[in-house]
C-alpha cells in the first residue's frame, strides 16, 4: 500500500483501539487553532496559522479553488500577449503570488456579502447499506478524523446521504449521457475517493471522471463503467499530450 494508505489504516486502528482518546486528541487539535498576521516596519504583512483538520479543509479548499481561477486568467492574458500558449514561466505570477492574490480575493469577496446573506456550509455524507464504508469518517482529502471532531459543525452543515444496495459499487441506474455528472458524478466520488491508479492519491475533487470503457468504443455513462482519474493519469492513459510548462 501507499504511505497515505498506511497512514489511514493506522489512524483507524488508532480510532478503534482508543476511540476516547481519539476524540479527545481532535477536540485538543481543535483548540490550538490560531492564526496571526501582523504588520512589519516595512509595511508588508507577514503570518502564521494552525488550523484543525476541518477548518483547514474548508480555507485551504477556496483558496485552492481561487487560486485556480487566477491561473485561468493569467493562462488567458499570456495566449493573448504571446499570440500562443504559454508556458508556466511566461504567465504574469508565480503560484505564490496567486495564492497570496488569491487570499486577498476571499477577504474582499466577505467583505462584499449582504448581511444575512446565505453562506456556504459544510457537507457531511453519510454512507448506509454497505459494509466497506460502515467505519468511515474522513475528509474528502482522506484525512482520517473521529466522529467527535465533526461536532463543533454538525449543526450548521448540509447533511447528504447515499444508500448502497449491500456492497460499496452501486447506487443508482445506467444514465446515458455522455459525461459525468451531478448525482452519478457524486455517487463516483464518494465511492473512489481517489485516482483509479494503484500509486496515486489524488482526492475526488481534484479528479475527472473517465469512462473505463471509452464512449467512443460504445462504454456506458453509468456507474459500473465510470472512475476517478487525476488529468495526469486521465491524459497518459488517453495518450494525450501534457499542457506545456
Amino acid at each position: 500500500m501507499s504511505f497515505d494508505e498506511l497512514c489511514r489504516l493506522v489512524d483507524y486502528w488508532r480510532l478503534a483501539a482508543d476511540p476516547d482518546g481519539a476524540g479527545q486528541s481532535d477536540m485538543d487539535r481543535r483548540d490550538r487553532r490560531r492564526v496571526n498576521l501582523d504588520e512589519t516596519f516595512g509595511g508588508s504583512w507577514l503570518g502564521s496559522m494552525v488550523l484543525d483538520p476541518v477548518s483547514g479543509t474548508i480555507v485551504a479548499g477556496e483558496l485552492e479553488r481561487l487560486a485556480d481561477e487566477l491561473f485561468g486568467t493569467d493562462w488567458a492574458e499570456a495566449t493573448e500577449r504571446l499570440g500562443r500558449e504559454p508556458t508556466v514561466a511566461e504567465l504574469a505570477r508565480t503560484p505564490d503570488q496567486r495564492r497570496a492574490d488569491a487570499l486577498v480575493e476571499m477577504a474582499r469577496r466577505s467583505g462584499t456579502v449582504a448581511p444575512g446573506g446565505r453562506e456556504p456550509r459544510p457537507l457531511f455524507t453519510l454512507l448506509l447499506g454497505s459494509d466497506a464504508f460502515g467505519h468511515l469518517c474522513q475528509l474528502a482529502s482522506g484525512r482520517v478524523l473521529s466522529p467527535e471532531a465533526l461536532l463543533p459543525w454538525i449543526c450548521g452543515a448540509d447533511i447528504e446521504r447515499i444508500l448502497f444496495d449491500g456492497g460499496p459499487s452501486r447506487v443508482i441506474d445506467v444514465s446515458h449521457r455522455r459525461s459525468f455528472g451531478g448525482a452519478l458524478r457524486r455517487l463516483i466520488e464518494v465511492r473512489d475517493r481517489f485516482c483509479y491508479h494503484e500509486y496515486c492519491d489524488v482526492p475526488a475533487h481534484r479528479c475527472q471522471v473517465d469512462h473505463v470503457v471509452p464512449w467512443s468504443a460504445g462504454g456506458v455513462t453509468d456507474q459500473t463503467n465510470g472512475r476517478l482519474a487525476c488529468g495526469y493519469h486521465n491524459r497518459l492513459r488517453h495518450r494525450r499530450p501534457p499542457p506545456p510548462g
